[in-house]
């Protein structure tokens, strides 16, 4: 039988006596699952489970999970001609008797398949709905051991170290460490010197708020002593069981010391972190700055429970290395220079998670305050070599110190650009953007010629954030604003991110062009909410949907807002101003110039101009001339560099345009007369589109020549863009 079946059979039989599991297996992990989280259960629960809630769905399913696990290990058992009474098979399936499914129903699997389905009883068990709020994703295996060899937990060092997995899910890098824990014992160790390291001396621990993860973690961890020779009957499995260091909590609040930290953390938002453990982070970790995401205080708490030269390797998102609430935990790093290591996977999709992954490895000493880095991700360059797997590409990273960038063909159909490079991370909570010393004297070179900061010379703000488009935005075609007549004061045309193109904004043009209902005003306080009996039609589509607008909790929450505003919305006066507007997600720089006074949706950013010394100088241009100007100068090649320096790279080669990284372009000294020249240029653009690639160039020389770049470092612009 294969395992989903086994899941689902045992998951609809728990369901039938859920009264007695509840009181068996209940544990506080399970009260503040919602319904979105069991989503998946759906399509395999009967009529018995419709009456169950969210919590004793997930119960449920983690008992399941559980007995999944206690067969596979008691077919192993069997393997192994372990000899147990009945009273041992009830100790070992305690609490189960009650399920009713066929016996040995992995009598068909082969050892290597039994182990596979230990791993995936988490990850494949559970659709990526589920797993979204729980941050769990399971590590491909090359990934795993590549890691574990960063930190060299090898059999020459594993027989007489500690090691911590902070995050074991169902046991991917546990069930690995476990294999170079046997690997470093002799051969004539016998199981009482196993239980002393692994029970007594606790040197494999492993951490995991969900308890079926426990479970079946330790069951992965016997199943390796076992196919190993080193547990030989019933009672050293339940002995073990019973013992083994790995524990249902969490690993923040832990306060162990250990020679190796390894695993990968959860990605979990701070909007899904509950109130009580947001308060205990925000008073515990540097690194919960800003709107942080939970794996940043894995990074800080592995560091800090490293033992003297001790070393942790954590893969997280990639986020850190550059996003806003990446700063607390590049300050801490950058203060204790613990970081050797940084392998940036980018775009390379070596395993499903929705995030861009890093892989980062800390030492606890500070005799080399330079960061290696190794940053992977897809190229359509011309390959060095071939390489058929991710243990050839990882070996190919080891072996290939030193600076520069090769290029490989991986599994014959994907071409990775490596860029090697090693650097002193910047202080302060700088970005690391881990460019090679040639790429950054060039950016340096920009900082250095600037005359202003693009922040100190125009505001950008980003697009208004309704967090109800589907009633705010989706449906506003024309058609449905005339048909149900609402009032002129709350309806706009709205920019979404597929209508800026560089240099034009296009709009009305598009089917899916839309507008947006708008309910706010503007006075000397800001924005505020139009009473509804003063937009009455706008007021009675708003009431029809107010089972959608109420059930945004973090609006109603605050006392001085309405249930049927925008989320983040803005000055409408802001919005009328001539601006300049860019996607937040893009591949190349594509600023556009809006003069109509349109909206801007909260996936763009939009820049306005401030009145300053920079702008003094350009008095003699018209506005319109100005800000051509300028949309010259952010669409040129010099700044898509810089802002590609200063950007961590997305899937399919994006970036993304944030008011941090914005703020801080350089703007070079142009003299007036070339500014005009600039502005001119931009207008034949945006009116003739045959000769763009052309006046392009022009723009670009004109800002090459305002930073006084070489030949050799305008060179270095076009081969890296």
């Amino acid at each position: 039988m294969d395992a989903c079946s086994v899941l689902k059979k045992a998951y609809c039989s728990i369901n039938k006596n859920h009264a007695f599991f509840r009181e068996k297996f209940n544990n506080s992990y399970y009260l503040g699952i919602e319904e979105n989280e069991i989503e998946f259960l759906n399509s395999i629960s009967e009529n018995e489970a419709g009456v169950l809630s969210a919590s004793d769905k997930m119960l449920s399913y983690s008992v399941a999970v559980m007995y999944t696990a206690a067969l596979i290990l008691q077919e192993m058992a069997k393997r192994k001609k372990i000899e147990y009474s009945k009273e041992q098979t009830a100790c070992l399936l305690d609490g189960f008797y009650l399920i009713q499914i066929a016996e040995h129903p992995f009598s068909d699997k082969t050892v290597e398949e039994l182990e596979e389905i230990l791993l995936g009883l988490l990850t494949d068990g559970i659709e990526l709905k589920a797993r979204k709020k729980t941050g769990s994703e399971r590590t491909p295996n090359e990934i795993v051991k590549y890691m574990l060899d960063l930190i060299q937990y090898d059999k020459t060092t594993a027989r007489n170290s500690s090691i911590i997995d902070p995050a074991c899910g169902t046991g991917t890098f546990t069930n690995q460490i476990t294999k170079r824990f046997i690997e470093s014992l002799n051969t004539e160790c016998e199981v009482e010197s196993v239980k002393d390291a692994l029970i007594n001396k606790k040197q494999i621990k492993a951490y995991d708020t969900r308890p079926s993860n426990v479970y079946v973690t330790k069951v992965g961890m016997i199943f390796q002593l076992m196919e190993a020779g080193l547990i030989v009957n019933m009672n050293e499995i339940l002995e073990f069981m019973n013992n083994l260091p790995v524990y249902c909590d969490d690993f923040l609040k832990s306060k162990d010391k250990a020679d190796f930290i390894v695993g990968n953390p959860p990605y979990i938002r701070l909007q899904n972190i509950s109130k009580e453990d947001r308060k205990f982070i925000k008073e515990n970790f540097v690194s919960a700055t800003g709107r942080f995401d939970i794996y940043t205080c894995f990074l800080e708490k592995s560091d800090g429970m490293l033992n003297k030269n001790g070393k942790m390797c954590l893969i997280t998102s990639n986020k850190y290395l550059t996003t806003n609430y990446g700063v607390g935990i590049r300050k801490y790093f950058s203060k204790n220079h613990h970081v050797k290591k940084v392998v940036d996977l980018f775009d390379t999709k070596f395993f499903g998670a929705a995030v861009l992954p890093a892989i980062t490895m800390c030492q606890n000493n500070t005799e080399d305050v330079e960061t290696q880095y190794v940053g992977i991700k897809t190229s359509q360059m011309k390959p060095d070599c071939s390489l058929n797997g991710a243990d050839e590409l990882f070996d190919f990273i080891e072996n290939n110190a030193g600076n520069g960038k090769s290029y490989v063909q991986y599994k014959n159909n994907t071409i990775f650009e490596i860029a090697r490079s090693k650097v002193v991370v910047p202080s302060d909570g700088k970005t690391w953007n881990f460019s090679s010393r040639e790429e950054n004297t060039v950016k340096d070179k920009m900082d250095a010629k600037r005359n202003c900061m693009l922040g100190e010379i125009v505001d950008v703000s980003v697009g208004i954030k309704t967090t109800a488009d589907k009633v705010f935005v989706q449906p506003m075609t024309k058609e449905f604003v005339l048909e149900n007549n609402f009032e002129t004061q709350v309806i706009y045309p709205l920019i979404q991110s597929f209508n800026v193109d560089k240099w034009k904004i296009s709009w009305g043009t598009q089917k899916k062009d839309r507008y947006i209902l708008y309910p706010h005003k503007e006075n000397q306080d800001g924005m505020k909410a139009i009473p509804l009996d003063e937009i009455p039609n706008a007021g009675a589509y708003l009431e029809k949907h107010d089972n959608v607008l109420k059930r945004r909790e973090y609006l109603l929450n605050v006392t001085s807002r309405k249930w049927y505003e925008c989320w983040v919305p803005q000055k409408l006066s802001k919005f009328k101003q001539k601006k300049l507007v860019t996607r937040d997600i893009v591949s190349s720089n594509s600023f556009a110039l809006d003069e109509e006074g349109r909206l801007c949706q909260g996936n763009t950013f939009f820049l306005t101009k401030k009145e300053c010394k920079f702008s003094q100088a350009y008095a003699d241009l018209s506005e319109h001339q100005y800000f051509c100007f300028l949309l010259g100068i952010l669409n040129s090649r010099a700044m898509e560099y810089y802002q590609k320096m200063i950007s961590g790279c997305l899937y399919a080669k994006k970036y993304r345009y944030t008011t941090s990284n914005l703020n801080r372009w350089p703007i070079p000294k142009i003299d007036v007369g070339i500014a005009l020249e600039i502005s001119k240029y931009v207008e034949k653009i945006i009116r003739e589109e045959s000769c763009r690639k052309e006046l392009e160039k022009k723009i670009d020389r004109a800002v090459y020549n305002a930073f006084q770049f070489t030949d050799d470092e305008i060179l270095k612009i076009e081969e890296a863009i």
